[in-house]
C-alpha cells in the first residue's frame, strides 16, 4: 500500500492538466465577475401606486374682445400737462408791519375773568375782600445755641453748691479693692440765662456708677449768677473735671 502511495507521489501530471486547471479558474472568476456587475446594474421595476392622484388646472383666460370696427383706437386718458405761468413784471416783496402789542389790563378796563368790585392788582378769581391785613405775626427765630466758655470763667460766677464731691464709704472701699489711687471724671454742664442748671451729661465716667450718680446729684444744687455775654445774660456751657485721689 505504501508503495502505491510513493509511486503516486512521484508521478508527474500530464502536460494538458495545467492549462486545463488555469482555464477552469479563469472561467469561474469571469462568471462570478459577470454576476456581480449584473447585480449592480439591474433595476427593479416598482409597481405603480394604487391610489389615484388628480391635478386640477385652472382654465385659460378668455381671449380679449375684438377691436371696434373702423380701426378706431380706444380712447386713452389724457395726461394733464402743467400750465406755464408767464411772469409779467417782477414784484418786490412787501414787508409786513408788526402789530403793536395789546394794551395790558388797567384799573378801568379790568382783566378778563375778574369780578366786578375787586381790588386793583388782585388775582383773577380771588375774593372781593382783598388781601387780609390781620395776619398773625411771624414766629420769633429760635434761640441761639449756648456758647462754650472756659471752666474757670463759669466757676467765678458760682454762688451755691459744693465744689469738692467725694465718694461715699462703700465706693471708697470698692476703689481701694480695685487698686486705683486716682479717679478722674468729666461732666458737661449747661446753665440758663438765670444761672440755674439747664442740663448735664457725663463725658468721662469714674468707673463706679454710685460715684457718678452722686456727682450728678450734687451738681444739681449748684447755682450761678447770670453769665454776661456782650453785656447780656446768655446761656452757656462748660466742661467740669473732677479728680479724686485716695491712698490705700
Amino acid at each position: 500500500m505504501f508503495e502505491n502511495f510513493e509511486r503516486a507521489k512521484h508521478k508527474k501530471l500530464p502536460v494538458w492538466a495545467a492549462p486545463l486547471m488555469i482555464g477552469a479558474i479563469v472561467a469561474h472568476v469571469f462568471g462570478f465577475g459577470a454576476m456581480w456587475v449584473k447585480s449592480m446594474w439591474s433595476i427593479e421595476k416598482l409597481e405603480p401606486p394604487k391610489g389615484e392622484i388628480g391635478l386640477s388646472v385652472a382654465p385659460p383666460p378668455p381671449p380679449p374682445p375684438p377691436p371696434p370696427p373702423g380701426g378706431k383706437k380706444p380712447d386713452t386718458p389724457k395726461q394733464n400737462k402743467p400750465k406755464k405761468i408767464k411772469v409779467q413784471e417782477p414784484v418786490q416783496p412787501v414787508k409786513q408791519e408788526e402789530k403793536p402789542p395789546e394794551p395790558e389790563a388797567s384799573e378801568e378796563t379790568g382783566e378778563e375773568g375778574g369780578v366786578e368790585g375787586g381790588v386793583a392788582g388782585g388775582v383773577a378769581g380771588g375774593s372781593l375782600e382783598g388781601v387780609p391785613t390781620n395776619l398773625p405775626p411771624p414766629p420769633p427765630p429760635p434761640p441761639a445755641p449756648p456758647q462754650n466758655v472756659a471752666p474757670t470763667a463759669l466757676e467765678a460766677s458760682r454762688i451755691a453748691g459744693e465744689k469738692l464731691i467725694a465718694p461715699d464709704d462703700v465706693t471708697k472701699t470698692e476703689i481701694a479693692r480695685s487698686g486705683k489711687t486716682k479717679i478722674v471724671a468729666s461732666v458737661k454742664l449747661c446753665i440758663n440765662v438765670n444761672g440755674g442748671i439747664d442740663s448735664m451729661r457725663i463725658l468721662k465716667s469714674t468707673g463706679f456708677p454710685a460715684y457718678d450718680q452722686k456727682i450728678q446729684r450734687e451738681m444739681q444744687k449748684w447755682r450761678y449768677r447770670p453769665f454776661q455775654v456782650n453785656g447780656k445774660a446768655a446761656p452757656v456751657c462748660t466742661a467740669v473735671t473732677f479728680i479724686y485721689q485716695q491712698t490705700k
